[in-house]
């Protein structure tokens, strides 16, 4: 019994004291039928020894590019001023630059970890005939944190960092679907 609370404590504190550099990638609802949309969230984390997320600088990559994509935003924190949400590309959205300040005994940056710091709705298209899975990543150029609650310099960790990835995968309507949806349909009529 004290080996099984032993472990179960072990393994809840395990991920939190395992903390990565890394951006990872949050999709809402990773299994789409035409026409429905999702949500995709970037999200920042750093070594548990640093005080917080200073700056991103990534482009997101998707096998679609921009189309179907809309909403992009930037996430409190890492909306701060000079910041940019990106530009839609063929690739995706490219030039990505979140980030937060960190003024000490004036504004403090926020030490959340991991920080979400971008998010747009990517929405299938209604005219899907075969299914298709949407690539993501990111292709980050500059990870900055704050190594210090009373440091206003940031430090690089790019050399750390493992750039996100996922997934959407978009399935069409089974035939049999469409053929049962179309024959309801013509019975209501008839009534």
């Amino acid at each position: 019994m004290i080996r099984t609370a032993a472990l179960v404590s072990f393994l809840a504190v395990a991920p939190a004291a395992l903390a990565q550099v890394a951006i990872t990638i949050e999709v809402d609802n990773p299994l789409l039928s035409p026409g429905e949309s999702t949500t995709v969230t970037l999200f920042a984390a750093f070594e548990r020894s640093d005080y917080a997320m200073a700056a991103v600088g990534t482009d997101f990559q998707t096998s679609v590019g921009s189309v179907g994509w809309s909403d992009a935003m930037l996430l409190a924190p890492m909306d701060a001023i000079g910041t940019e949400p990106g530009v839609p590309s063929s690739s995706g959205y490219d030039g990505i630059l979140a980030g937060q300040l960190n003024i000490p005994s004036d504004a403090y940056a926020d030490p959340m970890n991991p920080v979400m710091f971008w998010q747009a709705t990517y929405t299938a298209p209604m005219d899907v005939a075969a299914p298709f899975v949407v690539d993501l990543s990111t292709l980050t150029d500059r990870y900055d944190v704050y190594p210090d609650m009373s440091s206003a310099r940031s430090e690089s960790r790019l050399d750390e960092l493992d750039d996100g990835f996922g997934t959407i995968t978009v399935i069409p309507a089974p035939a049999s679907a469409v053929v049962l949806a179309l024959g309801i349909a013509g019975i209501r009529r008839r009534r």
